[in-house]
């Protein structure tokens, strides 16, 4: 979670082929208040909050607004099989998507998938080889000149350079944009690509067609933090600066609460941005609050536009300042004049109760997030996206957590089924009805308006479950009943700890460094991100195919711990992919500093991390961690299949598409965590989430300045072009997802064929060697293959330019996905 045209590279459609070929008490939601929450419409009012009028937004299919809404680790298939999951116990949002679009069950994250990558995918259609997060935990590291690494984090604004997060930074230490861009898949683009570039901005195109675009806590979008993101936004001596430095708190609260997590990039002379005023820090008089919208690489130049950068000055345009605002009888300001979520409460700054601002990404819930939306959609402003935490963390929200209230006292980590799990979801299923409730008293639905649902991410639970060693009490408990919009708590899962001490909830903790030294001797310097794949990244930055690297490879390969889910002793790793590897899970971008050495993908009960505190015996290396059990970042079904929710004009009324919620991945079972995505048995439409922006693009009669990686979801379409609908296209289209996803077919395959090979130890190294050479080819021939394609499917798409020789390209990607199956198999 957060804390919080180009160069034509390739030479033709006929070289390509001919290359290839060789080679969840019910809450009734009808309108009435739940018992224990606030009321969710307001006793009569001073002021009625009137909608801003703005016709200067220009979107196609007869879209007036859109609504994306973006969770955390929020799940449609279910954990444990007996218990209801996420998404089926929010059956005021589920129920929506289904009875007004299309939800697709069988959408999938790019490597490694975590919230940063997952949100900048949906976000840019790109992969993070291109759009410059290629994944890690929401962090990375560089290299510096000296073979040393600094930390950075995946959290600052789109225009940033890196944010390095170390106390004092290295001198020579990488300051390239955190962003950076690749026209092109770097690792195979000759020459290299600079890595100076920014990627283009994705609410350019909203902008520019006169729409004013709001976004909340969604990732890069608005300020992430306040070390670099407030002096770069706002300038170095600016009062929002100058408030930073005179906080004498460390957490810097107030300024998060003001500025970071909100804003409203506008069109150009709208009076949203244009008519802002308040007072600043140290000012005693009203001045324009809003800023430079600055995008010095975009594409065809972003001059004359502005922005409005955090709760201070976005909340007053939207009905703050003025007490007892309502909306069609929806509560916005409390007596206060503060905005208020959809139960009431006024909405204030994390760790500052009484001091209104933006809560946090970590616990931002739906009351919230939805209650912003609502509030700038009722403003004016017609494209809106946010975010939402998940709710197997105890989210700590006040209506729960007083004396006696279900989540009073509860873990963090949150059992599928447990009270404090089933009473979050019920709230989120709340939050969902009045929003829904809300929008329809403005006019605001599927007939005019594109709403699109994702997640950044699925997870692995690491802890007891259904066929494990260990499992939840008592047996076959469901935790809630689900019938039509109403959840009623059942019978509650409990995880108690087991006679001999060992805990039935929660993470398996390793020390990597201990691990190596205690188990295989081995203390090669090396620094990593911690994660359950765990990027390595060796001081020196020697080469992989160097000795080094090799044996410490292999000894982390060979890596064993005791796994009381899984009830033995087993190997920690389960694939390992070097730098060609990761150039063809589009983990490699165009900033070679940021690269590691290696990434290790382990067993996704495991969390991995460096320690200078050695742990002896080997055993003392893992231990339990109850804090967190919901694991991602890794390759597992579970964790990189997710799903995607489309309604409004142009879209297919299909329900679901795709395996009910039972009969997906899960995490139970003795083969928990092993089945890879190809394996899974999910059926539908197979998408990811580099598909989610050209669609909504597509949707929305507008472009980017850039080719998707990812394509135009046709299935879904209503009323597809010509070309789209063209003969083989729809085939062309799903073969080339299984080539160019991370986890497709292609990605799977050629992952396993790394492990065999990094694992190997010949003489000479040769079938390392050689498997890594195939490994390069195919990652050439790859890239050129899904190239040709995608510039077909855009232009199609984008131009309606029929798709020549469908069938060709068609059989180039499956001979392409043949050899890497066949690499892997060994033969």
């Amino acid at each position: 979670m957060p804390e919080h045209k180009g160069r034509r590279w390739i030479s033709g459609r006929a070289v390509v082929i001919g290359g290839c070929a060789t080679l969840l008490g019910g809450l009734a939601l009808a309108g009435q208040a739940t018992p224990g929450l606030a009321a969710t419409t307001a006793a009569p009012a001073r002021v009625t909050f009137h909608t801003m009028s703005d016709n200067t937004c220009q979107l196609g299919n007869g879209i007036k607004h859109v609504v994306q809404l973006t969770f955390d680790n929020v799940h449609f298939f279910r954990d444990n099989p007996n218990v209801p999951s996420d998404l089926e116990m929010m059956p005021n949002l589920l129920n929506f998507f289904e009875n007004n679009g299309t939800f697709m069950s069988n959408n999938h994250t790019p490597l490694i998938a975590h919230t940063a990558i997952d949100i900048l995918t949906s976000l840019t259609g790109l992969y993070g080889d291109r759009q410059g997060m290629p994944g890690m935990n929401n962090a990375f590291r560089t290299f510096n000149p000296d073979g040393t690494t600094d930390p950075a984090s995946s959290f600052a604004y789109w225009t940033d350079p890196i944010f390095d997060t170390a106390t004092t930074p290295t001198p020579g230490h990488d300051t390239n944009p955190s962003m950076v861009y690749s026209a092109t898949p770097p690792a195979t683009t000759n020459p290299a690509p600079q890595p100076n570039t920014i990627t283009p901005a994705p609410w350019a195109p909203y902008t520019r067609a006169g729409c004013d675009a709001g976004y909340v806590g969604t990732a890069n979008v608005e300020l992430e933090n306040t070390a670099v993101d407030i002096p770069k936004v706002f300038g170095a001596s600016s009062p929002e600066a100058q408030q930073l430095a005179a906080d004498p708190d460390h957490f810097k609260d107030a300024e998060q609460a003001d500025y970071v997590g909100v804003a409203v990039h506008c069109a150009q002379g709208s009076a949203f941005c244009s008519d802002a005023q308040g007072i600043k820090f140290g000012q005693t008089s009203p001045s324009p609050t809003a800023s430079p919208d600055l995008l010095p690489n975009e594409p065809g130049g972003y001059t004359g536009f502005q922005g409005l950068f955090g709760h201070r000055y976005v909340a007053p345009q939207i009905g703050a300042g003025t007490a007892n605002v309502t909306h069609n009888g929806f509560e916005v300001t409390n007596g206060a004049g503060n905005l208020v979520d959809l139960n009431g409460n006024e909405i204030d700054g994390a760790f500052l109760p009484g001091h209104p601002g933006f809560p946090g990404f970590s616990t931002i819930n739906p009351s919230q997030t939805l209650a912003y939306l609502a509030d700038m959609q009722e403003a004016g402003v017609p494209i809106t996206g946010g975010y939402i935490s998940d709710i197997h963390g105890n989210e700590h929200i006040p209506a729960l957590s007083g004396t006696g209230g279900p989540c009073n006292g509860a873990p963090a980590a949150l059992g599928p089924g447990s009270p404090c799990y089933v009473a979050q979801a019920q709230y989120y299923n709340q939050a969902f009805g009045t929003f829904f409730q809300r929008l329809a008293a403005d006019g605001i639905n599927s007939s005019n308006t594109l709403f699109v649902l994702s997640s950044d991410e699925g997870d692995h639970v690491a802890g007891a479950n259904v066929g494990r060693a260990i499992q939840p009490t008592p047996a076959n408990c469901d935790g809630a009943t689900v019938n039509g919009d109403t959840v009623n708590p059942d019978v509650f899962c409990t995880y108690p700890a087991q006679p001999n001490g060992t805990l039935s909830f929660g993470e398996l903790s390793g020390n990597l460094t201990g691990l190596l030294a205690t188990e295989e001797n081995n203390t090669t310097p090396f620094t990593a991100v911690s994660d359950s794949a765990p990027g390595f990244y060796v001081t020196g930055n020697p080469g992989q195919n160097t000795a080094t690297v090799r044996t410490l490879e292999r000894d982390t390969s060979g890596l064993t711990a005791a796994n009381p889910y899984a009830g033995t002793t087993q190997p920690i790793t389960n694939y390992l992919a070097d730098r060609t590897e990761m150039a063809i899970l589009h983990m490699v971008n165009a900033d070679p500093a940021r690269t590691p050495t290696f990434t290790m993908f382990a067993k996704p009960d495991y969390f991995l991390s460096t320690s200078t505190s050695p742990c002896t015996p080997a055993a003392a290396c893992v231990t339990q961690n109850s804090g967190f059990a919901y694991n991602h970042g890794d390759y597992a079904a579970e964790i990189d299949t997710n799903y995607l929710g489309l309604a409004g004009p142009g879209v297919k009324n299909l329900g679901l598409d795709g395996s009910a919620a039972n009969a997906g991945p899960s995490s139970a079972g003795a083969d928990s965590g092993q089945i890879t995505v190809p394996d899974s048995g999910t059926t539908g439409t197979w998408v990811d989430e580099t598909d989610i922006r050209p669609t909504m693009m597509y949707l929305l009669g507008l472009k980017d300045d850039y080719e998707h990686d990812g394509r135009v979801i046709t299935q879904i379409l209503s009323q597809p072009n010509a070309a789209l609908s063209g003969q083989g296209v729809n085939a062309l289209g799903d073969c080339y997802k299984q080539l160019n996803s991370s986890v497709g077919e292609f990605g799977t395959a050629t992952l396993q064929a790394s492990t065999k090979a990094i694992e190997s130890n010949t003489p000479g190294d040769h079938q390392y060697r050689a498997s890594d050479a195939v490994l390069g080819g195919l990652d050439i021939a790859r890239d050129r293959v899904a190239g040709v394609i995608k510039g077909d499917l855009e232009a199609a798409a984008f131009q309606n330019a029929p798709v020549r020789g469908a069938s060709l390209l068609t059989a180039a990607c499956n001979a392409l996905i043949g050899t890497a199956q066949h690499l892997a198999s060994g033969h």
